[in-house]
């Protein structure tokens, strides 16, 4: 689960539960006004009645009948309106003491009974003030902390539960689309994602769908390529083929040729059958249907001998390749491919480092895996601009100290170096040397290792 996925989780939580909360606030809001204005109003409305039926006892039957209103007993006495009958001189009827100063004192009524006195109708018990917002919220949790505990839980839950519902149901669609576009990017044509997305009928099955037409499009295109490619270069055979036999006449006649325009024309003869050689090499690797690994070679006494080649070709050069080499290994390979694709980088190294330096072959088992070989091919050339490393083993890649063909060759070693590494189940990566030169590494999967004899 990746950042975007967080992000829309707590995006969807928290805004359900700020949803949650508005809407109990809201409604404890909404209680808070209708509870305290019913309550009051029916509460005032009673206690105006119970004072006026006071008055009328007092009025027509005299302040002992009002006298027994008020000491009569009462299934609801605590929330009774409490009452006070004051006389003209401020005596209450039954005897109480009053503080007609205190805050809650409520005059309802003044009345004169049949003998002519005034008395007044007052009041302590106030009406309830209305609740505060926070009050009505805790108020559950005041009754029952226990079940308020609950419902708050089974909220969280339910809100995390439809969230990450949510999540799951945008993000699941985006990662198979990331992991189909890497390995798209790996190569891997054949990769379709349309499939995964299930019974989605949105715009993100939309898109899968247009993936797919890409994918598919560029499958197209590519094996449209390779097999033009592929063609071209067998077509050529023919005519390249006639074209020495030739010049074998011609330079057996020499009839109205000069000699060096002989050695030209099978010069060129020559470059052409050589590049046309490694790109059928190359389109028979793409395919992956013509070389078989059947051969079983001791690595290290590979490399030597290759080594050895490019010391007796460079002889005099004030060049030379170094090989170390303490472990080897034996690889289940194809003998011609392996041989091939090693030889392209070394002898690659060897054309571009400096004179009076050496290309430095390295040979030892990995740290990662105890069956398994890192060969290493540094030299001392001008090295690889940074943003075209990653161009260094596409096909026809010439970078800028290598664009002269008489010195660059066709841009094809390295691709089909390449190609033939991942063919055997290894990995090959270069970088800059910081002292200036070019690294390539090389790890191949090996049988069994052991120490170099």
């Amino acid at each position: 689960m990746g950042r975007l996925f967080w992000k829309i989780f707590l995006s969807f939580w928290l805004t359900l539960l700020l949803i949650i909360s508005g809407v109990i606030w809201g409604t404890t809001i909404y209680l808070q006004n209708s509870d305290a204005f019913q309550v009051n109003d029916l509460r005032s409305r009673m206690m105006n009645r119970q004072a006026m039926s006071l008055a009328q006892v007092i009025r027509y039957a005299g302040p002992e009948a009002g006298k027994a209103i008020l000491l009569s007993p009462h299934k609801h006495h605590r929330r009774r309106p409490r009452f006070f009958v004051l006389d003209s001189q401020g005596h209450e009827l039954l005897g109480r003491q009053i503080d007609l100063t205190a805050p809650d004192i409520k005059e309802y009524a003044s009345v004169k009974a049949p003998d002519g006195e005034t008395f007044r109708l007052v009041s302590t018990n106030s009406l309830r003030p209305r609740p505060s917002v926070a009050a009505l919220f805790l108020r559950p949790f005041k009754r029952s902390p226990a079940v308020y505990i609950l419902w708050l839980a089974i909220a969280l839950l339910f809100s995390a539960m439809v969230s990450f519902w949510l999540t799951l149901t945008i993000t699941r669609p985006i990662k198979s689309l990331q992991r189909a576009s890497k390995q798209l990017a790996a190569g891997d044509l054949e990769t379709r994602v349309a499939h995964t997305m299930d019974a989605r009928r949105d715009e993100i099955a939309d898109l899968a769908q247009d993936f797919d037409r890409m994918a598919e499009r560029l499958q197209t295109l590519l094996l449209h390529q390779k097999q033009l490619l592929s063609d071209v270069s067998h077509e050529l055979r023919s005519p390249l083929a006639r074209l020495k036999v030739a010049l074998g006449l011609a330079q057996k006649r020499q009839f109205g040729i000069m000699p060096e325009e002989l050695k030209r024309i099978e010069l060129e003869s020559n470059r052409l059958d050589d590049l046309i050689g490694q790109v059928l090499t190359l389109s028979r690797l793409e395919s992956g249907s013509v070389y078989r690994r059947d051969d079983y070679l001791d690595v290290a006494e590979l490399v030597e001998s290759i080594v050895q080649d490019c010391n007796y070709e460079i002889n005099g050069a004030q060049k030379r390749v170094l090989l170390k080499a303490e472990n080897t290994g034996i690889i289940e390979a194809n003998a011609d491919l392996l041989r091939r694709a090693l030889e392209n980088v070394i002898r690659n190294a060897v054309h571009y480092t400096q004179a009076d330096t050496d290309v430095t072959v390295t040979l030892e088992t990995t740290g990662s895996s105890d069956k398994s070989l890192q060969l290493r091919i540094c030299d001392h050339g001008s090295g690889v601009p940074d943003l075209q490393i990653d161009q260094l083993f596409e096909p026809f890649v010439r970078l800028s100290s290598a664009r002269d063909r008489d010195s660059g060759g066709f841009g094809l070693g390295l691709a089909i170096a390449k190609r033939a590494i991942l063919f055997h189940n290894g990995e090959i990566s270069a970088w800059n040397r910081p002292q200036g030169g070019l690294c390539v590494q090389i790890i191949l999967p090996v049988q069994t290792i052991g120490r170099k004899s």
